[in-house]
């Protein structure tokens, strides 16, 4: 079975939840804060793949993105892809992706405290 564009996109994006997770396991904090560099290039990452996934998924049904819907979940995806979602489905349906979407984040951040919770198991045992 192959995977069409929009799930390539989905899995790169889980997968960007564990490289962040791992890659934090190695670096300090920024002074005062409790996120790393790390962290602010990959809320830079998630805009990018979220916006690609609206333009793949949008193409993939065959319709057009409303208006700078995908821009707006690419520059906000907390709050873009609802608007997305609700622009480009009927409203059941929107609130089942909006649903979906917000398992995605939950999933995304267990795979990202996994990944820097096997880091610094490994690190602790050398």
């Amino acid at each position: 079975m192959t995977m069409n564009r929009p799930r390539w996109v989905l899995l790169l994006l889980g997968a960007s939840f564990f490289v962040a997770g791992v890659a934090d396991a190695f670096l300090p904090p920024l002074r005062g804060k409790d996120y790393t560099v790390v962290d602010v290039v990959h809320a830079f990452v998630i805009g990018a793949l979220c916006y690609t996934w609206c333009r793949a998924e949008a193409l993939a049904r065959g319709v057009v993105p409303p208006g700078r819907s995908a821009l707006v979940a690419g520059l906000f995806p907390l709050l873009g892809l609802p608007i997305y979602f609700f622009r480009t489905r009927p409203w059941r349906l929107a609130l089942v992706a909006t649903l979906w979407a917000l398992g995605f984040l939950l999933a995304g951040l267990l795979l990202s405290a996994a990944g820097t919770l096997l880091t610094e198991q490994v690190l602790v045992r050398r």
